[in-house]
């Protein structure tokens, strides 16, 4: 029996459009960077330092979204194993 291939959840379309968010945000870039070549120039260890602080901030925010999910499905087994046991009261 033949099938037919499935589609990906978001097709074809959003690879194209992912492509041209890259392409306009490399131009934009581009663009910025050879208007204030001198500004980048002379500050280039700033530029550098802020650059190394943000990509910090992303990975400790990253870090701190893992430990948060780990800690709610902890949560979550046990709010799930708690209303499993019986009530010690009679209702």
């Amino acid at each position: 029996m033949v099938t037919a291939p499935r589609a990906t959840p978001h097709g074809p379309h959003a690879l194209r459009l992912a492509l041209l968010d890259a392409l306009t945000a490399g131009a934009g870039l581009g663009y910025l960077a050879h208007q204030y070549r001198e500004a980048l120039v002379a500050n280039l260890a700033a530029i550098g330092l802020a650059l190394l602080l943000v990509f910090a901030l992303g990975y400790v925010v990253r870090v701190a979204a893992r430990v948060l999910r780990r800690a709610n499905r902890r949560v979550g087994a046990i709010f799930a194993e708690e209303l499993r046991k019986p009530s010690p009261r009679p209702r």
